[in-house]
């Protein structure tokens, strides 16, 4: 059933094409008709659970971004629909982590946020060692082109690590928002942190999620930085702050990165495909060391590409283009704007200022999880298009009980069960 759990949320968090139908649904949205009918049987016969509040707003924020899409387009006369449906996009997100969350309720009694950081955490590691395993073993590349589908050409040409099911920016970003969840549990629960084993397994994937990560898309660093700069933020603005049994991840975390370090001096030495990985993974700070600047050969090429609306009505409504390569940029700022302008792009920001906003109300203690998460859906934005609603569909299927245990109220009675 772990194992099922986890493909589950590789399914919906790491969703990929078939390679056995290509053109069909990817398996978020087959786990999402699963979800939606699971949903039904708990909500209408076990009576256990019912539609979230949040979804509801989260539904006319979809809803209305939606329909200014389609307005742009009609205003434009295209035929670019890549955003038209997005409450449709919407629902799939939340519903295909509900096989999930329903799963690990069966499984271990009751959902907590740390069993949902340790399966992130597990199926995140995996796609780091698929991808090293797949970059040097052709017989399992050929197997996972089996089961996933990737236009190999592309890839081929680009030269970049595939991991099992993502690759890129789009697989940088999920690992960025599982290494800040696992900094900010780390920090947040009492419960992990007195136990060691489970403590510094996560510490240790922290590592090496962010080293192999970054060979796979430097984004993924970005969310090792936001994680550590919330548990600075943290402990500096509750000075106060009762926490026991955690003293020895400080030390940890300083032999963890020796460790990590004296291992990556090490193959940049003496392996040649470990050198240029780790010069890819780490290129901004070679430049610094070498250049006297903090910059890399992806950040020079996106200073190129800030593209704006030329008129006020571009500006306002955009042009109804988005999917094509028409305007030469991949900032996710400039795309948003061109394709519905101002009016969308407010709209799609707002509503995940909403969830921050709403999570962080739901879930005080966890206010510097979603702090980062708010984060990070702006600082992604300077890289790609994407947004981070698949880290916020966890967070809609806690009930009551389980919603009092991430609050503290009723303690962790263990961390794993």
């Amino acid at each position: 059933l772990m194992i099922l759990i986890g493909v589950l949320i590789t399914c919906s968090y790491y969703s990929f094409d078939l390679a056995a139908w290509p053109s069909g649904p990817n398996t978020k949205m087959i786990v999402a008709v699963i979800g939606l009918l699971w949903f039904g049987y708990d909500a209408l016969l076990r009576r256990n659970v019912q539609l979230p509040q949040v979804m509801v707003v989260g539904l006319l924020f979809a809803g209305l971004y939606s329909i200014i899409n389609i307005f742009a387009i009609e205003f434009n006369a295209t035929d670019d629909y890549s955003y038209a449906n997005y409450v449709t996009t919407f629902l799939v997100w939340i519903f295909s982590v509900y096989p999930a969350i329903a799963l690990i309720r069966l499984t271990h009694g009751v959902v907590t946020l740390p069993l949902i950081t340790y399966y992130l955490v597990a199926t995140t590691l995996f796609q780091c060692l698929t991808g090293l395993i797949m970059d040097n073993n052709p017989s399992f590349d050929e197997f996972n082109a089996k089961i996933v589908a990737w236009d190999m050409d592309f890839y081929d040409r680009i030269n970049r690590i595939r991991c099992f099911s993502t690759s890129l920016d789009s697989g940088g970003v999920r690992f960025a928002l599982v290494l800040i969840l696992i900094m900010v549990v780390l920090d947040t629960e009492e419960s992990v942190r007195c136990n060691k084993g489970v403590a510094l397994s996560l510490l240790f994937s922290f590592f090496v999620i962010s080293s192999v990560g970054s060979m796979v898309a430097r984004t993924t660093s970005t969310g090792a930085l936001v994680g550590l700069l919330l548990v600075i933020l943290h402990n500096v603005f509750n000075p106060r702050r009762q926490t026991s049994g955690g003293g020895y991840l400080v030390w940890a975390f300083l032999i963890f990165l020796t460790l990590m370090a004296g291992v990556g001096i090490y193959l940049y030495n003496t392996d040649e495909y470990y050198y240029n990985l780790i010069r890819f993974a780490f290129e901004a700070f070679f430049n610094l060391a070498e250049q006297g600047e903090f910059t890399t050969g992806s950040t020079e090429v996106l200073e190129t590409m800030w593209k704006w609306p030329s008129d006020t009505k571009s500006w306002i409504i955009g042009t109804g283009i988005y999917g094509t390569w028409a305007y030469g940029t991949d900032i996710g700022y400039c795309r948003l704007i061109l394709y519905s302008g101002l009016t969308g792009f407010v709209v799609f920001a707002l509503s995940f200022v909403y969830y921050a906003y709403y999570f962080a109300r739901k879930y005080p203690r966890y206010i510097w999880l979603f702090v980062g998460y708010l984060a990070m859906t702006f600082i992604v934005w300077v890289k790609v298009s994407t947004d981070i609603m698949m880290i916020y569909a966890f967070f809609f299927w806690f009930t009551a009980e389980e919603s009092d245990r991430i609050n503290g109220i009723i303690p962790e009675e263990s961390t794993v069960s």
